[in-house]
């Protein structure tokens, strides 16, 4: 779960990795635009900063998951 992401993904994804695999990214990607970053992930879920939603949509169909205020994701 991020908040808007301005320590930038690849920061984030990194220090996460040192607990185990990532299995999703939930929360506010900001002006990401580093998509081979999300490779081998499972589950991508952007909200509300995020500024190229299509393009990542678009890029990860079968793991994109429409994000927002009370949504429920089953993981």
């Amino acid at each position: 779960m991020v908040g808007c992401s301005h320590p930038e993904m690849k920061n984030i994804l990194e220090a996460a990795s040192q607990f185990g695999k990532i299995y999703a990214i939930v929360g506010g990607l900001h002006g990401f635009d580093k998509y081979e970053l999300f490779k081998n992930l499972d589950v991508i879920c952007p909200t509300h900063c995020t500024r190229h939603m299509a393009e990542i949509k678009t890029l990860y169909p079968g793991k994109y998951i429409e994000g927002g205020t009370g949504k429920i994701i089953n993981l």
